[in-house]
């Protein structure tokens, strides 16, 4: 594992395939929400305050996971504390996996932003969900792809009351399609997937139906 810091707020982590076993990391299972999963990210944690002063307890702090090809993964960690007008980006633009965790608990204003991806046989299943999620207001950035053999994709961030579930308002998508592994999907998608709403998809698209 290789940690650089990159300022008082974020750090960088770089794991290799034999790192990821070694946390018991999986691209297919990283932000489910699971005993193993809360415990391997709880052993990153304290792996990091050991080798770096970067502290994340009791601190909020967004994740970003980048997958590789061959098996390990980037990691990028920040506090959302930061100042007004931070505009420091230094993880890579395209498809990231963010996850943005709150360690405090009992604070009725703090919350976990989470991504989600689900994929749809038809398009009129894809419209019917945008359709219905229009007047849910904490949905936050959301966009819709397609791909080369007919499907049709969503993936939405929100804030939730935990990490790694999912709001009880958003469990009807699965009456129309199937949630997909985000960071798979991400993958997937840079070389097979076709831009249909790059911003805005779930306004854009609920309004044809």
């Amino acid at each position: 594992m290789e940690l650089i810091r990159i300022s008082d707020r974020k750090l960088k982590i770089m794991l290799t395939p034999s790192d990821m076993q070694q946390f018991e990391l999986n691209a297919d299972t990283f932000g489910e929400d699971s005993a193993e999963m809360h415990r391997t990210f709880r052993l990153l944690l304290e792996e990091i305050k050991k080798r770096t002063d970067f502290d994340a307890d009791d601190q909020r702090f967004s994740v970003q996971y980048f997958p590789s090809r061959e098996g390990g993964c980037e990691m990028f960690i920040s506090h959302l504390s930061s100042p007004m007008g931070d505009t420091e980006s230094e993880a890579p633009s395209a498809f990231p996996v963010t996850t943005s965790l709150c360690l405090q608990k009992g604070h009725a204003e703090r919350g976990f932003h989470r991504e989600v991806a689900y994929r749809f046989s038809t398009l009129t299943s894809l419209l019917h969900t945008c359709q219905r999620l229009r007047g849910i207001t904490y949905i936050g950035t959301n966009s819709a792809y397609s791909d080369e053999r007919g499907y049709y994709f969503l993936f939405i961030s929100f804030l939730s009351s935990s990490p790694f579930t999912t709001p009880e308002e958003l469990n009807f998508i699965v009456e129309y399609g199937s949630i997909e592994n985000t960071a798979i999907l991400k993958l997937y998608l840079r070389e097979h997937g076709k831009v249909i709403c790059e911003e805005n998809a779930i306004h854009q698209l609920g309004t044809l139906i």
